[in-house]
């Protein structure tokens, strides 16, 4: 029985040792990849956007506020200051979900894109290089420099 154990661990470990692997820095790409960069960037003019929005309907509401608490004017116009304070607010809820909502779709959507796209590169890297396979580079506990293809995954990333 220990002799079958003892060949099973030294075919387990031949065959493990004939794999190639490679890795990459997520990070890494995302710091330094000139595509994630505009991939961000697209976000983060998108969430501007809505946030100019938001802040324009909160400076309306603040002022229809002062406006409602004011001394100075009629019932009537109090009661259409409010009127005009509760659509507002309808709105800039409205606009907050519809913000929310968009965003979250265009982040999956950016990151599943920029996913498939770092996936293909590693793919086509690893069948030219005979790789078994491509982990993320803080999986190992050790690893020679030579294995790891973030560098080239960047610059075909940046290339298409």
């Amino acid at each position: 029985m220990k002799k079958v154990l003892l060949l099973a661990t030294i075919l387990s470990s031949m065959s493990f040792a004939q794999q190639k692997f490679a890795c990459l820095d997520p990070n890494r790409i995302l710091q330094e990849s000139q595509t994630a960069k505009k991939m961000q960037d697209e976000l983060r003019e998108k969430l501007q956007s809505y946030q100019k929005q938001l802040d324009e309907r909160t400076k309306k509401l603040e002022e229809l506020k002062k406006q409602i608490e004011s001394k100075a004017i009629s019932q009537k116009v109090k009661e259409e200051k409010i009127k005009e304070y509760q659509k507002v607010e309808a709105e800039a809820i409205e606009l907050q979900q519809r913000a929310q909502k968009e965003l979250t779709e265009l982040r999956m959507k950016i990151e599943d894109d920029l996913t498939k796209r770092i996936k293909d590169i590693s793919e086509d890297i690893s069948k030219k290089n005979n790789f078994t396979g491509v982990l993320d580079c803080a999986a190992f506990v050790y690893r020679s420099a030579e294995i790891d293809i973030t560098e080239e995954v960047i610059k075909r990333l940046d290339v298409r």
